[in-house]
């Protein structure tokens, strides 16, 4: 899961916006990550890397891994969101300092799509407008969901319930002009 990326330490205070808890990430932190960012990229992808706000990394609190990313805050500031795990592990709260350390992820985060909603949304070409148009984190929240059902009636079920909101989705936006 982690990249070849050096890990950059830092102390950090914990902040509280309405239930989320977050640290701010030092500039010379967020500068160094972009900087290994770009340098563990092919020349097509680093370009593209240059005007991306978002970087993805592993964080560890506590004791606690987690893949995140680092987000814009507002002024060329970053921050990271910290969850409950992270927290808990670390036995801290918002007011609270921690150390974090953090190392860029180049991995993949790509989520697979399941078979049956491949073999699904061949057959409905409404519903697979409806997958296509799907911003990137929706489609990956949507197929998050639909691969956690663990029982094969469970499976089934949302899958019709994919595909009943796939081709809501295509019906009620209309198409993109070309």
């Amino acid at each position: 899961m982690p990249g070849k990326s050096k890990p950059l330490r830092f102390m950090a205070t914990i902040y509280k916006i309405w239930m989320m808890r977050h640290v701010d990430v030092p500039d010379q932190v967020a500068r160094k990550l972009q900087s290994q960012m770009r340098g563990g990229q092919s020349a097509s992808k680093r370009a593209k890397t240059a005007r991306s706000k978002y970087i993805p990394v592993v964080a560890v609190i506590g004791g606690k891994r987690v893949r995140t990313t680092i987000v814009p805050a507002g002024g060329g500031r970053y921050r990271m969101q910290i969850n409950t795990a992270q927290r808990k592990a670390a036995d801290v709260d918002w007011g609270d300092p921690v150390t974090v350390e953090l190392r860029v992820d180049l991995a993949s985060r790509t989520v697979p799509i399941p078979a049956g909603l491949r073999a699904a949304l061949a057959k409905h070409p409404k519903a697979r407008r409806g997958f296509d148009e799907m911003p990137p984190g929706h489609r990956r929240q949507f197929l998050l969901w639909l691969g956690s059902s663990k029982h094969p009636e469970t499976r089934r079920k949302h899958l019709q319930r994919a595909i009943d909101h796939l081709v809501e989705r295509a019906i009620l936006r209309p198409p993109k002009p070309h």
